[in-house]
């Protein structure tokens, strides 16, 4: 398989550090952790759960999906090419899960770093997530017939452009025609009310579709240019993927599906970067458009 360089992995501190912490018990660990988010003189909250702690670290906390994201950063830092934090510990407390990883600086793709892009950087970006994402799908493509549906750390599916299974009866799946099946749903329902079914009903009844291990919320707030926009240009390092709380073992579209949900313009920038990022799925980015654009059911 070609592979492309691994992304370089802790430094040493950061190593010793996350031995360490794997002596501790979770309980005095939580402590720790809270004592350090409690104090202005240690932490910084640049955005809402997100901490930025002496020595390279980042600090996050969740209330939900307790377990995925620490789950899903520590496989997907065993393997090669993805540009990812670096996981180094992780402590349920019962009510909030702390997930410690270095500290990535860099912009976010989103806000106004976007306005400031060139078509060429947007061409290197969509060449660098391609790449990323290709990799990954090489290194966890499984037999259809032995993995569940389930999220990174094996547990039921949450996740809100499936809002009625969270809500309902979150669960795996144990195969890609019953996921499907919810992913699409209410096909005779439509604004115009011509059926959706001939267009989506043999996507769903696929039984050759892999399953991959993914992202699951590759959204343009989730996508870090390391140093900066003008860094990033002229580094040629790797645009970091952030925010693993939706990863988990899915059919190979779901991250297409994923990254294009909360586009609504048919001529939107991440929308078409999209399709490239993920040109295997073009069938399944347009079927989804007109289920999206043409049912009555409502996501967000």
């Amino acid at each position: 398989m070609d592979r492309i360089p691994r992304i370089s992995s802790l430094p040493t501190s950061l190593r010793i550090l996350k031995v360490i912490l794997h002596l501790i018990p979770t309980t005095w660990k939580a402590s720790i952790y809270k004592a350090c988010i409690s104090s202005p003189r240690i932490a910084t909250s640049p955005q809402f759960n997100i901490y930025r702690l002496p020595f390279g670290l980042a600090l996050k906390t969740r209330t939900e999906y307790p377990n995925v994201e620490a789950a899903a950063l520590q496989f997907v830092n065993t393997l090669y090419g993805i540009h990812t934090p670096q996981f180094i510990d992780a402590a349920f407390d019962g009510k909030v899960t702390f997930l410690l990883t270095n500290w990535v600086e860099g912009d976010c793709v989103a806000g106004e770093v976007w306005e400031r892009m060139t078509s060429e950087d947007w061409r290197r970006l969509e060449e660098q997530l391609r790449l990323q994402f290709h990799s990954l799908r090489l290194q966890t493509q499984t037999s259809i017939k032995h993995q569940i549906i389930c999220n990174a750390s094996g547990g039921p599916i949450v996740d809100p452009r499936v809002p009625w299974v969270k809500y309902d009866n979150p669960r795996t799946f144990s195969s890609c025609q019953e996921f499907s099946a919810e992913v699409w749903i209410d096909l005779d329902s439509t604004i115009d009310d011509i059926t959706l079914r001939p267009l989506l009903q043999p996507l769903i009844d696929r039984d050759d579709v892999p399953i991959v291990f993914s992202h699951g919320d590759l959204l343009e707030k989730n996508v870090i240019l390391p140093g900066g926009l003008h860094r990033w240009r002229s580094s040629g390092e790797m645009a970091c993927i952030l925010d693993w709380e939706y990863a988990g073992w899915m059919p190979n579209f779901w991250d297409a599906l994923k990254a294009t949900w909360m586009c609504f313009e048919d001529d939107d920038v991440w929308l078409n970067l999209s399709r490239h990022v993920f040109p295997e799925c073009d069938e399944e980015l347009t079927a989804d458009w007109e289920w999206r654009n043409r049912t009555r059911v409502t996501i967000v």
